[in-house]
């Protein structure tokens, strides 16, 4: 789905109209091009918030001998978000490249990331990191403080959620 989105776009379609053009144009393979670019940005997007927040978590509640509060809740995933987008926008770009109607330039993933470094320099790689940040952050600090806030409600009420 996701390089359907980012065809379409490019291409000015609706997903349904887009999604017959690529089947006709490219077969089944344009439907899953750029997936392990997507596999690469998804894992490291995840493996770097998770540690992020488990660390601010351990540090702010002295490894969970005080109450982690909803407010500390949401700066921790605002923190992760803003770590994480910073981290991976490089994978973010590879993959959107990847899966997009250019993608044939590049031969794998990791030219993908050689011809950008090349051609186009660092910068390249961080290109669209203000808007996800400005989407990211706010998202992960109510997700992360609802997650804490729910978490901490149902341990608290009842005895099957208790560690």
């Amino acid at each position: 789905v996701e390089t359907v989105k980012t065809k379409v776009i490019e291409l000015n379609m609706s997903f349904l109209t887009g999604l017959k053009h690529i089947l006709k144009t490219e077969g089944i393979g344009g439907v899953y091009q750029g997936a392990f670019a997507t596999a690469l940005k998804q894992g490291s997007n995840q493996g770097l918030r998770f540690m992020w927040f488990n660390e601010y978590k351990s540090y702010i509640t002295n490894d969970g001998e005080k109450p982690l509060t909803p407010i500390m809740g949401l700066f921790g995933g605002m923190s992760a978000g803003c770590f994480s987008t910073l981290g991976n926008n490089p994978f973010d770009v590879v993959k959107t490249r990847m899966q997009g109607t250019k993608a044939s330039q590049y031969k794998n993933t990791l030219d993908c990331f050689r011809q950008i470094l090349t051609n186009e320099g660092v910068g390249a790689l961080y290109a669209g990191v203000v808007p996800r940040l400005g989407r990211v952050v706010p998202g992960q600090g109510i997700i992360f403080m609802s997650f804490e806030s729910i978490q901490s409600a149902l341990e608290k009420n009842f005895a099957i959620f208790r560690p």
